[in-house]
């Protein structure tokens, strides 16, 4: 398998990172730290605590948006949490999260698969991430230029009845 340094994620292509679509990417080494999962804070309170008791090294980071307001509530919960492991303890992971019922067994997903259900989100290409970006860029500066239009009409019939 290969390896993103930067985004330190394994390639299931082996030929760019799932992330930031980088080719640099060279063999994983036992000691690496691999994302894991991305989970919500609630989520990545329970896991880490049941890797640090069954001894798994982990490291949990926040990621995207929620500096601000953990600041002043004390503690983020809009922010997902980004978990870590050293890439040789990805099976003992997987393991520790079927028994806290995190993850699925393989038999129960297997009778999900055969009865339809689909509950796993399909991931965004980097051409589709970037899209959505610069289209929702777009939408946003036309409510701004609608909320500006709408202000100025309403002061406009709010100076004509004082005049």
């Amino acid at each position: 398998m290969l390896y993103c340094e930067r985004c330190q994620v394994l390639s299931r292509d082996g030929k760019t990172c799932p992330l930031c679509g980088s080719r640099k990417l060279r063999p994983v080494c036992p000691d690496d730290p691999v994302l894991l999962l991305t989970v919500g804070e609630d989520e990545a309170i329970r896991i880490t605590a049941a890797f640090k008791e069954s001894s798994v090294p982990c490291l949990a980071r926040s990621s995207g948006s929620g500096g601000y307001i953990s600041i002043i509530l004390g503690r983020s919960r809009c922010s997902d949490v980004r978990i870590f492991i050293p890439f040789n303890k990805i099976e003992h992971a997987k393991e520790i999260l079927i028994g806290i019922g995190f993850l699925k067994t393989g038999k129960e997903s297997e009778k999900k698969a055969d009865s339809g259900e689909q509950d796993g989100k399909v991931p965004m290409s980097r051409c589709k991430r970037i899209a959505v970006k610069i289209i929702s860029v777009i939408l946003f500066f036309f409510l701004i230029w609608g909320v500006v239009i709408l202000s100025d009409w309403v002061i406009t019939r709010l100076k004509g009845l004082f005049y």
